[in-house]
């Protein structure tokens, strides 16, 4: 009888372990916001990759961003050739495939991004991709930033791939 007693303690203190995580300890994930369309989504990973047609050049363009605790780091970029505005104060190495690689890993609080057809813009992660430019109107900003939420919040937002 003592062994129903203990067990079922040992579960109730399991359940309520349980529900003080998923309701009041917070955990930072990616968060991703279009306001003018009311969207928001989350990216399960700790990396993603945005990508792009540079408008003049009409050339791929890549970053990939890392989660750092809670900040994004815009650890590199690639590229086929420089231009205005582009580093030039990191590690570049040049690819076999003509492709540009610079280093950056800046820390950012958020990135805002504005997206049309024209640029054709893309968010990867791991072996999926989101053609997000297809999903807005041109001229939507989407903001990408670090969000803290509980368990039980962060569910209940959808994977945006």
């Amino acid at each position: 009888m003592k062994w129903i007693q203990g067990a079922a303690i040992a579960a109730l203190f399991s359940w309520a372990a349980f529900f003080i995580s998923c309701v009041w300890l917070v955990f930072p994930y990616i968060f991703v916001e279009v306001r003018e369309q009311s969207f928001q989504c989350k990216i399960d990973q700790k990396s993603f990759q945005l990508s792009w047609m540079h408008s003049v050049e009409k050339t791929q363009w890549k970053e990939r961003y890392l989660q750092h605790e809670n900040d994004l780091i815009l650890a590199e970029t690639q590229f086929v050739s420089f231009g205005a505005g582009t580093p030039d104060q990191c590690t570049i190495t040049r690819q076999d495939d003509g492709s540009i690689h610079i280093q950056i890993n800046r820390k950012m609080k958020e990135l805002n991004w504005v997206i049309s057809r024209r640029m054709q813009g893309k968010i990867e992660s791991a072996d999926r991709v989101w053609n997000i430019y297809q999903d807005f109107p041109d001229y939507s900003t989407v903001q990408i930033s670090i969000k803290k939420d509980s368990l039980w919040k962060k569910r209940g937002l959808n994977d945006c791939l």
